[in-house]
């Protein structure tokens, strides 16, 4: 093979971080020349140029190569979680569903990192630019996350210059301006409070840590309606376990200790509720004759425990198509920022509840 075809090949193996260094650039800048977001230093746009052209470097995400008509990259993160959670498996099917579609493919990737992180010591690269096998994939075009997100991460991707949609009820910071989706959980955990007060509960104990994104809005509904009908909260919002069932059985545990008369529990997740089942059973009582119980989230097998569970219903769906259907907005027009889109949520009225007055007196 001749010096010329060898260094030719050579060429074609370049990466995202070669170029980035042979401009003297972060690999972030570089992305965003590539991806010729607006307010980049002419200069900076200069060295990235000669770089991209001296390495041959074209990465698939590049204007050019997407009106040929090339599939997209798109770059699927959960973050701090693992996939065998339900909620965070449907979505990325529902993602992965509607990609097909359009001829695009996912890539899935799980990231753990902590908040107080500094989002410069954060390392993007297998996002920014994915290896496998020492082969380096083509450059993703957009990110969608989900998971437990806080703002050091956002900021990162953020200055990546890669679009980006993030699930808004996993953010843990303040209140986002925009590209986010969100189901509407104040109102779920209103219309289960309202539900069991309805049906006479008036001790009714809350599980669910507000410090954790998914659970602070289930914890401001629940806390808006006691304080409508001039009740005490009765509340554990302290996470004891990693694991949400186990988390359902000891803060129930818990809070039957310290208080007397609890007859109804509305747990924030569905597998902290069975957690809070079987620590009812446990104690020699029955759902619903002794206690009422609602969850959220309406998981697959909430319709046949016996009997089926009463939860508040995410259309989980929904959830990945908005997400999806988001991201390619941020991709036609990367520059403008999206308002949040807010999903309704339903009450599912099941087996888990009973009036007060059927209730048996032993727990009153």
């Amino acid at each position: 093979m001749s010096q010329a075809k060898r260094d030719n090949r050579v060429r074609k193996k370049a990466t995202m971080s070669d170029v980035a260094r042979l401009a003297g650039a972060s690999i972030a800048s570089v992305s965003r020349v590539i991806n010729e977001y607006p307010g980049v230093h002419p200069e900076l746009a200069i060295r990235v140029q000669k770089a991209v052209e001296k390495l041959n470097y074209f990465p698939a995400s590049s204007k050019k190569r997407l009106q040929a008509g090339q599939k997209r990259l798109i770059c699927f993160i959960l973050t701090n979680r693992a996939l065998h959670i339900p909620f965070h498996s449907k979505v990325l099917q529902a993602i992965e569903n509607e990609s097909s579609q359009k001829g695009d493919v996912v890539l899935f990737r799980t990231f753990s990192y902590t908040p107080e992180t500094p989002a410069a010591e954060l390392e993007l690269t297998q996002f920014v630019e994915p290896v496998f096998q020492g082969k380096s994939t083509p450059l993703p075009v957009g990110a969608i996350l989900t998971g437990p997100t806080y703002p050091n991460l956002v900021n990162a991707l953020a200055d990546s210059g890669i679009p980006f949609v993030l699930l808004a009820n996993n953010y843990g910071g303040a209140d986002l301006q925009g590209d986010a989706v969100a189901f509407d959980g104040l109102q779920g955990a209103c219309d289960a409070t309202r539900y069991l007060i309805d049906l006479g509960h008036r001790k009714i104990l809350f599980i669910g840590d507000p410090s954790v994104s998914w659970f602070t809005s289930l914890y401001q509904g629940y806390l808006q309606v006691i304080k409508e009908r001039g009740l005490q909260p009765i509340a554990q919002t302290k996470t004891l376990s990693d694991s949400f069932y186990s988390n359902g059985y000891l803060s129930t545990e818990l809070a039957f200790e310290q208080e007397d008369g609890i007859t109804a529990i509305f747990a924030g997740y569905d597998e902290t509720a069975l957690g809070a089942w079987k620590a009812i059973n446990d104690r020699g009582l029955s759902i619903p004759r002794d206690i009422s119980l609602v969850g959220f989230d309406d998981e697959d097998y909430a319709a046949f425990t016996v009997p089926p569970l009463s939860t508040v219903r995410i259309d989980v769906e929904a959830i990945g198509r908005e997400l999806i259907g988001q991201l390619y907005k941020k991709l036609s027009n990367p520059g403008k920022k999206l308002p949040v889109v807010t999903l309704s949520t339903n009450l599912v009225k099941r087996g888990t509840c009973r009036p007060l007055a059927t209730l048996s007196q032993a727990t009153r």
